[in-house]
């Protein structure tokens, strides 16, 4: 854009000069030259072009020496380019034909040439200068993207480690309430049934009855709270990360895509089965590679585990009859996850095309 207003600029500089020394029928016919060798410059942006349309017009004001003063807008193209040495064709030809200028005419003919030299000199650094703020900006842009996503990760880490530490706090005050409260409370109600035997009063002994009956439901309760609160504390992420960590048969991807806490159930049926498909892996495969998914639909849930690892012939009929039958002999690990799926009502595909893949969907309780 820079250029367009540079070369309009000289244009109508050269053309007022040119029309003070020409009132001719035929001085439009240099402004049509002018600006058809501009445009094809624009258009095919090469710099031979611009070059082979400047030395057309300069061929043409050799034969025309007042041509001259538009040559300049022409020349605009090449300066500060690879051809810009051909820029020296003007003053060659200035020489050449002198004796057809006056001193007013030449000398507004070197100001509109040094004009353009100036001015793309300037617009030259002017795009190097917008290049460079664009490039700047840009970078600018994407740190502050970088920065931001790090941010989001870094709180939702944050999110996460105190959602674990409050699960193992939970789990540790579970622990420590029926280690103690849950004992004494068991002794009492023990030493109270020991003083009901014998105790010989009627009174005494229905208000020692009631005092059992209030110890053993708060006993229920008690064990309620600890068994919820334990129950909430098991986090499937944590457990399974815990489960890749220690084996070390091969390496195991892990995606957990779930954002609402999955039931209990789900999560110790998830958890068994995972352990159940790695010991498949460990003792049936020679899979250098594995992967586990999680994953939440607004319908279902999905737990895939597949492994690269290749499987015998024997053992491929052998899972491919008890696919056809839907019936798994006993001893098989795929026996106990068809159980447990069964139990959720849910699906179990599998799949032997490169490698062992277990895909499992069960259905969202509404």
């Amino acid at each position: 854009m820079n250029e367009l207003f540079d070369k309009i600029l000289l244009f109508l500089s050269s053309m007022v000069i040119y029309l003070l020394h020409d009132y001719s029928l035929y001085a439009v016919i240099p402004a049509i030259l002018t600006v058809l060798l501009s445009c094809l410059s624009y258009y095919f942006e090469d710099d031979r072009m611009t070059l082979y349309g400047c030395i057309v017009y300069a061929a043409i004001c050799y034969f025309i020496p007042g041509y001259i003063i538009m040559l300049p807008v022409i020349l605009y193209d090449i300066i500060q380019s690879k051809f810009q040495a051909f820029s020296l064709i003007i003053i060659l030809l200035f020489i050449i034909n002198a004796k057809h200028y006056t001193l007013p005419y030449f000398l507004f003919a070197a100001l509109v040439l040094l004009t353009a030299i100036l001015l793309k000199v300037k617009t030259v650094k002017l795009n190097a200068l917008q290049t460079d703020y664009n490039e700047l900006r840009d970078t600018s842009s994407s740190y502050s993207q970088l920065l931001e996503d790090k941010n989001q990760s870094i709180l939702k880490n944050q999110d996460y480690e105190i959602n674990l530490a409050t699960l193992n706090e939970r789990n540790r005050i579970s622990k420590e309430i029926h280690d103690n409260i849950g004992h004494l409370l068991s002794r009492a109600i023990l030493q109270v049934g020991a003083l009901l035997t014998i105790t010989k009063e009627k009174p005494i002994y229905d208000e020692l009855s009631n005092l059992k009956n209030s110890l053993s439901l708060g006993m229920d309760d008690i064990r309620n709270s600890i068994h919820n609160m334990y129950d909430e504390s098991v986090d499937i992420y944590n457990q399974i990360e815990q489960i890749i960590k220690e084996f070390t048969f091969c390496h195991i991807d892990f995606e957990y895509d779930v954002t609402r806490p999955l039931p209990i159930d789900l999560r110790y049926c998830f958890i068994a089965i995972t352990k159940e498909a790695l010991a498949n892996i460990m003792k049936h495969s020679d899979a250098t590679k594995a992967n586990i998914i999680i994953r939440e639909h607004p319908a279902l849930y999905q737990l895939i585990i597949r492994d690269n690892g290749s499987i015998s012939e024997q053992r491929r009929s052998q899972i491919s009859l008890y696919l056809d039958t839907s019936e798994y002999r006993e001893g098989m690990g795929l026996r106990n996850i068809a159980d447990r799926v069964k139990n959720f009502k849910g699906n179990l595909n599998i799949n032997m095309d490169d490698g062992f893949k277990i895909f499992i969907t069960i259905p969202v309780k509404r």
